[in-house]
């Protein structure tokens, strides 16, 4: 998925979890993290709300924050499954773009 599809994606999980994307920036820093560093959680919430909306911002960073949100036990108990195609590189670019098109069909589907 590239940069635009995955910040799409992780801002309609938040939606269902109810979280906002400040929240989010938190639980990152949860995840990375052992303290309750005021500052230091204020720069990831203002990192997380960036990175939802720049263009520039690395695909693999957000499929960290999607990775990070899948395994959060809140969004285990929303019995929600995400399916999503990930490149392997064995595929031809050809079948590659068929099975992410194909992703995205289901998880249009299953959305509705």
């Amino acid at each position: 998925m590239g940069t635009a599809e995955l910040q799409e994606e992780i801002k309609k999980l938040l939606s269902k979890l109810k979280w906002s994307q400040k929240r989010l920036g938190r639980e990152l820093y949860y995840v990375k993290h052992n303290d309750d560093d005021a500052v230091e959680i204020s720069r990831y919430e203002e990192k997380a709300k960036k990175d939802l909306v720049r263009k520039s911002t690395k695909p693999e960073v957000l499929q960290t924050y999607l990775d990070i949100i899948i395994k959060h036990d809140e969004f285990q108990k929303l019995d929600i499954i995400v399916p999503a195609y990930q490149r392997i590189g064995v595929l031809s670019d050809n079948m590659e773009s068929g099975m992410y098109r194909i992703s995205k069909l289901v998880s249009k589907l299953t959305s509705e």
